[in-house]
């Protein structure tokens, strides 16, 4: 039974750690969109108080907003393009890099879109592209830079100069201009991203399963000289079920994460992805049980305990995660050393504590909080020995119902749970009446 626990704990921190990696990773991708999002803001903020009047102000800080809008549509869909503002003399206003050189944009942002027009087509613009007002586009002029399939967040006139005013008072609706995660992350995106992650969270969930059962052939090799294909048999077949057990945690602990993060709702955003993975996996535990007592296979009673101890195991491999961090820090071994000590000593504890608990039990009869399970099922002749009097039920005679086959089934034998608290006592799941004739 202690072994069936510390296996089950095991398997629950491996998808625990799978876990809490994708969601990890989903949640860097957040705050990546989220420090784009800051840099364009900032920039928009130093361009709104240079003293300029506004007719002068909203050009430039259309320039800074194609350029910041664009980067953060390029750190969404993960394209390694980059705009930039050089604020200088030159007939470049916005520049667009990759890793292949480099496009040049011209801003006009007059009232009028034929001015507009009229200044973009003069020589000195001729190897560049033009961006207007939102509403101002025309045939070879557009309102929004598009490169390798990223694009900028169109600016019309008027709303280029109330930006230029609510930046100038500190009071920038993030909202009302797009400029949050949620506004600028997709259902899309989430989904990519959680398939991405939960993949990962597979393999890495299969890597650290098979550890141990690498390590122990490799200690036979070393003892023995010697391994066979028989070795590996084991590991081989619980393979399939851990790339299917890590894979959901990872991508549904990445796609809650992911979901958060574009809810973007008030205390939802300090959600962390460890907080996350345990839940999942929790959950996840939680609906396996629930389903074996509903198949009988086990009682209600021990489910409730089962997942209980779930918890309790995993929120100490948590705890000593935090801990094995601080101790170990290079490269995450003192997390993962941290957790599988901290559910060893907490399943060595509930142990103890359910021998402490059963041991009382049996000496004072206490049955309470379901604790054993209790069947009683006293012969009819006892009931009657002991002067109890007994309804006689008529019989009924049914119609005889001739089967052309008969087919037996496959009787299951349930396991009675049964442990040694100490020498003389011993504890079983399960007690009932038996008599002896």
């Amino acid at each position: 039974m202690v072994n069936d626990s510390f296996r089950r704990d095991f398997r629950n921190i491996v998808d625990y750690l799978a876990g809490n990696h994708a969601a990890s990773e989903v949640n860097a991708y957040a705050d990546r969109i989220q420090d784009s999002i800051d840099d364009c803001l900032s920039r928009l903020h130093k361009i709104a108080v240079n003293g300029k009047e506004i007719k002068w102000t909203k050009g430039d800080l259309a320039e800074a907003w194609h350029a910041g809008t664009f980067n953060i549509d390029a750190t969404r869909q993960g394209v390694g393009a980059w705009a930039e503002t050089p604020r200088n003399q030159s007939p470049i206003d916005i520049v667009v890099r990759d890793n292949q050189g480099a496009v040049h944009y011209q801003s006009k942002y007059h009232q009028d879109p034929q001015t507009n027009l009229n200044a973009l087509s003069q020589e000195k613009y001729r190897d560049t592209k033009g961006i207007v007002p939102e509403g101002h586009a025309t045939h070879g002029v557009g309102d929004r830079i598009t490169e390798h399939g990223v694009e900028s967040k169109p600016l019309s006139e008027p709303n280029s100069r109330e930006l230029v005013e609510q930046l100038r008072k500190n009071d920038v609706d993030r909202e009302r201009w797009g400029l949050t995660v949620g506004a600028n992350l997709q259902w899309r995106d989430i989904f990519h991203e959680a398939t991405t992650a939960g993949t990962r969270a597979a393999v890495m969930g299969v890597a650290l399963q098979i550890a141990p059962s690498l390590i122990t052939i490799a200690k036979k090799a070393w003892d023995t000289g010697e391994i066979t294909t028989k070795d590996f048999a084991p590991m081989i077949g619980s393979i399939p079920a851990t790339l299917l057990r890590s894979g959901i945690a990872g991508g549904l602990s990445a796609a809650i994460m992911g979901a958060i993060r574009k809810c973007d709702i008030g205390a939802a955003q300090q959600v962390h992805p460890t907080l996350v993975a345990a839940g999942v996996v929790l959950a996840i535990g939680a609906l396996g049980t629930s389903v074996k007592a509903a198949r009988g296979d086990i009682s209600w009673p021990v489910a409730a305990k089962t997942i209980s101890e779930d918890a309790i195991v995993l929120a100490a491999a948590m705890g000593g995660a935090v801990a094995g961090q601080v101790l170990i820090p290079a490269l995450g071994l003192g997390a993962l050393a941290g957790n599988i000590i901290g559910a060893a000593l907490a399943r060595l504890a509930i142990d103890q504590a359910n021998r402490v608990i059963l041991g009382i039990a049996g000496k004072t009869d206490w049955t309470v909080f379901g604790l054993v399970d209790q069947n009683y099922t006293v012969p009819r002749e006892v009931l009657e020995d002991s002067g109890w009097m007994l309804v006689d039920i008529r019989k009924f005679e049914p119609q005889i119902v001739r089967v052309r086959r008969v087919q037996l089934r496959t009787i299951e034998l349930r396991r009675i749970g049964m442990s040694v608290l100490r020498r003389g006592v011993i504890s079983f799941g399960n007690v009932g009446y038996m008599e002896n004739r």
